[in-house]
């Protein structure tokens, strides 16, 4: 992958989580001062053991809800930041709202302070196609609207981007939004594929899947990710930069339940399924996003939605 030149000392919060520790890995192999600030809550130290111990990494484990960690920890020579704080979990946020308010919302807005003081002009941001809210079949590219969205996730990552968008335009900051569609991969902490596999590996016989298992999403793969946002740090030159990330190929619940349990070589495994299409209040049955914007300039992924599927059970099952 291809880091702009220009982007030398990197600041990564939430670095120590899933998509954070793959970003951090490839920058500090490719020889970029790093510095990852997680308050290790969703995160893990051992998601970062290849960059443990290099002298061109750092790990401040602080909490973004406090503004004085943030100062203390953000160094003002940083040339980028990659914001990757949050909840992780759209389901906990049903359970308690303020998870998202104060991991998401207040946690954005610690930082842009924290930026506009010390003059630093770039910025990542990792959003959610959870902001345009639930409508269908629908192919939302990055002008859709209005935006609704029917959970905290959503929410407060629409709300984070309406406070990125005003600090970039007040302030002259120049940020990149992602709105990623289902992110899989080796390091993930939740989600539908990890849930399989831990329910079949406590009950062999039996895979509960929430919902009717229609529920049909695009998923793409950790690394395709990583080298959208990079193409985009290229090729994108706006103030504020909006660019949704997906495969064009989707896959439904029922058929990754199919997936996990082949991979686990499992036969005659009872499935149940639960009231309702979605998995859970706030879940959306159906996602389409338009990549269009992405593909313009260039960029494509690597694997298929029930490839990248494929290959993070198979990571995960080690």
């Amino acid at each position: 992958m291809i880091i702009p030149k220009k982007f030398k000392k990197i600041f990564i919060t939430g670095g120590a989580g899933f998509i954070g520790s793959h970003i951090a890995d490839i920058l500090v192999e490719s020889g970029k001062d790093v510095i990852v600030f997680d308050n290790l809550s969703a995160g893990k130290k051992e998601f970062l053991i290849n960059c443990i111990g290099e002298n061109n990494f750092k790990l401040i484990q602080g909490d973004m809800s406090h503004p004085t960690e943030i100062k203390k920890a953000l160094d003002p020579d940083t040339n980028i930041v990659f914001h990757l704080a949050a909840n992780p979990d759209i389901a906990k946020g049903f359970i308690d709202p303020s998870l998202d308010l104060n991991q998401t919302i207040i946690a954005t807005f610690n930082l842009l302070q924290e930026m506009k003081n010390k003059n630093i002009k770039n910025l990542v941001y990792f959003s959610g196609s959870g902001v345009y809210g639930n409508v269908g079949n629908t192919f939302t590219d990055e002008n859709f609207g209005p935006l609704k969205p029917v959970s905290m996730y959503g929410a407060s990552k629409l709300a984070a981007e309406g406070l990125i968008s005003a600090f970039s335009h007040l302030y002259n900051i120049n940020s990149w939004i992602f709105r990623p569609a289902n992110v899989v991969g080796d390091r993930a902490t939740h989600g539908v594929i990890l849930d399989f596999i831990n329910k079949l590996k406590k009950n062999p016989n039996q895979l509960e899947i929430l919902g009717d298992g229609q529920q049909s999403k695009s998923y793409i793969y950790v690394t395709d990710v990583i080298t959208a946002v990079f193409f985009a740090l290229r090729e994108t030159h706006e103030r504020v930069n909006i660019l949704n990330i997906g495969t064009d190929t989707f896959t439904t619940v029922n058929e990754i339940g199919s997936m996990v349990i082949n991979a686990m070589k499992l036969k005659n495994v009872k499935i149940v399924h639960t009231s309702g299409k979605g998995g859970w209040p706030g879940d959306i049955p159906v996602v389409r996003i338009n990549t269009q914007k992405l593909r313009t300039i260039g960029w494509k992924e690597k694997y298929s939605s029930q490839k990248a599927i494929q290959k993070t059970i198979k990571n995960l099952l080690k």
